[in-house]
């Protein structure tokens, strides 16, 4: 059987190898191989060599880059090419399936119901959250528009795999007599042993919050954590140190640190690799913090929680469905997460409860564990595709 891949994920081609930004790398296409012969991936085409960090191109994947979408504009301009694209792709699979939110998703997705294809839809954000975040005008008018679009999608949809528990399915419910799946597209390869947990970190006179996360798109939160440390009584304050990772330009970080008098409190880490340097970090932590302006299900939340790291976050996304209620803030609320935060830096014995239950909250997230919900989701679509 051929699945098609649909998602506006630039990719870089270079000599014939297939590159990703980094969110699609050769491995996850193992996830979809395990169930279909072929898959064919319909993306946007990119020049830009930032686009060139990890390899996508594996055996029996094959890329079909557009180049009609490479804006807005673009895509509203060469509407007809795309679909025309999409047409000549949608007849060779057997199953179409679109990651969304995502214009080339939207536009896939309905062909593909004209056409009597198998949907599939992966849901992996909020559409009117991401959009409303972006910052820009297009993006804030637009939003409503894509969240009635992929509400409608997802409706018609014939399999359905949300990367949440229950958020993203509240969100955006399905018809009854689809196949759905809580399937997160975070993979934890082991998770910390509480024997091993270092309960030093949480009880140490440097109280050390971290946060992993692009500075370039600024829906991580990084403001929304500065403004909330700043509120903080100086007794408290003054104990904090602010850990970041992450790629992009960080200077409107340390502008915004040095307007809130937090530059004797920033810890500036840059990128680091996935597995080791990472782990490392985060068992250093006392405390993790997700502030998102908007989430899928966070794969640095999930990370920290595996290393034993107490955390709490924003309402966005999968978070409410990770971390403890009494912990979840509202998106933007700097002065909620400030009390959170003091209220953990107050009471450590609550930061230790915290950590053991993150490790717990981790288990499921277990690739072991994960790969067998897959199977199970793969086994349903298959009758179903049998039978009809």
């Amino acid at each position: 059987m051929t699945i098609l891949f649909i998602h506006d994920h630039p990719f870089y081609s270079s000599q014939e190898i297939i590159y990703s930004g980094g969110g699609l790398p050769s491995i996850i296409w193992k996830n979809y191989l395990i169930n279909f012969d072929k898959v064919i991936v319909y993306g946007r085409f990119s020049d830009n060599e930032k686009d060139k960090k990890v390899e996508s191109s594996t055996k029996n994947v094959s890329f079909y880059l557009t180049k009609n979408y490479s804006s807005a504009i673009d895509a509203i301009k060469n509407y007809r090419k795309i679909k025309q694209e999409l047409k000549v792709l949608i007849e060779k699979a057997d199953v179409v399936l679109v990651r969304l939110p995502s214009v080339l998703g939207f536009i896939a997705a309905e062909l593909a119901f004209k056409m009597n294809k198998k949907v599939w839809v992966e849901q992996v954000g909020n559409a009117k959250e991401a959009l409303g975040s972006h910052g820009s005008l297009l993006g804030k008018v637009a939003a409503p528009l894509f969240e009635y679009q992929n509400k409608k999608v997802v409706k018609r949809a014939d399999f359905v795999s949300y990367v949440t528990e229950n958020k993203l399915q509240k969100d955006y419910p399905t018809q009854p007599q689809a196949i759905t799946v809580a399937l997160s597209d975070v993979i934890i390869n082991s998770i910390l042993e509480k024997q091993s947990l270092n309960q030093e970190r949480f009880f140490g006179n440097i109280f050390r919050i971290g946060l992993i996360g692009g500075f370039d798109a600024k829906y991580k939160g990084q403001d929304v954590l500065l403004k909330a440390i700043s509120l903080l009584e100086e007794n408290i304050k003054s104990n904090i140190k602010i850990s970041l990772v992450g790629k992009g330009d960080f200077s409107w970080v340390l502008d915004l640190a040095r307007r809130l008098n937090l530059n004797e409190n920033i810890e500036y880490i840059g990128r680091l690799e996935a597995g080791n340097q990472i782990n490392d970090f985060l068992s250093t932590l006392s405390l993790y913090v997700q502030p998102s302006l908007t989430e899928g299900m966070p794969r640095a939340t999930i990370e920290a929680m595996a290393m034993g790291c107490p955390v709490i976050g924003s309402n966005v996304g999968g978070i409410p469905d990770i971390v403890s209620k009494k912990f979840v803030h509202q998106r933007g609320n700097a002065q909620e997460l400030s009390n959170h935060i003091k209220q953990l830096y107050l009471d450590r014995e609550i930061l230790i409860q915290e950590s053991t239950s993150s490790l717990k909250k981790a288990v499921p997230y277990l690739k072991e564990n994960l790969d067998k919900k897959r199977q199970e989701f793969y086994s349903l679509m298959n009758e179903r595709l049998i039978d009809e």
